[in-house]
């Protein structure tokens, strides 16, 4: 199942798996500059794949060091297709091929920081970085993706897990008044009460 020819993109587009433009594809709207498509957001359950962007305006600008914008954004932003169209430009299309300009875009996402703060769609699309060119491919991606999604789950449970824990160790520290006696009431090495304390968050 290689890339399809690339044609328009609207915001309502059904986005199937199936109809993927090549990575690298280049587009502009109406109003706004072009962008490389660099990626697609791929949910395997519903054999759906969001194409993403990244601007030619963005490459051309130093990556901001503001805080904010490195949590919020990452080094460089990665755009969905509602980030670059709207009502009064509803149509992203095709434009020139750029390969020089395509291999910068490509080449900045493959180096981007990854904002703090995680995007909404972790825990039910997996990124999809290079054309998947044959069927065997895109079963074998989407295998992946489903297992990758599955994963991910399990991390963020043990995770909460993990902290939930280190939270009823540090209350047990606070009743019995020190990391020693905690740690021998648990049966705990002093060294994971004292991190259970220090991990603990600030009282208000």
């Amino acid at each position: 199942m290689p890339s399809t020819t690339p044609g328009p993109i609207t915001e309502d587009d059904a986005f199937r798996i199936e109809d993927r433009a090549p990575i690298g594809t280049r587009y502009a709207s109406d109003e706004d500059g072009p962008v490389t498509l660099v990626a697609y957001e791929v949910d395997p359950h519903s054999r759906t794949a969001r194409p993403l962007f990244i601007a030619d305006e963005d490459l051309a600008k130093k990556p901001s060091t503001h805080w904010w914008d490195r949590a919020a954004v990452g080094s460089i932003p990665l755009y969905d297709i509602s980030d670059v169209v709207d009502s009064s430009d509803p149509v992203l299309r095709p434009t020139d091929a750029d390969p020089e300009q395509a291999a910068l875009a490509r080449a900045a996402l493959a180096h981007r920081t990854e904002p703090t703060f995680p995007e909404v769609s972790v825990f039910s699309r997996v990124r999809l970085y290079d054309d998947l060119n044959t069927d065997e491919e895109v079963r074998a991606f989407v295998a992946y993706a489903k297992a990758e999604l599955k994963l991910r789950e399990a991390q963020d449970a043990l995770a909460r897990a993990s902290r939930e824990r280190s939270e009823k160790i540090a209350l047990v520290a606070d009743l019995k008044g020190s990391q020693q006696r905690a740690a021998r009431t648990l049966g705990l090495n002093q060294s994971t009460v004292s991190r259970a304390l220090r991990e603990r968050p600030a009282r208000p």
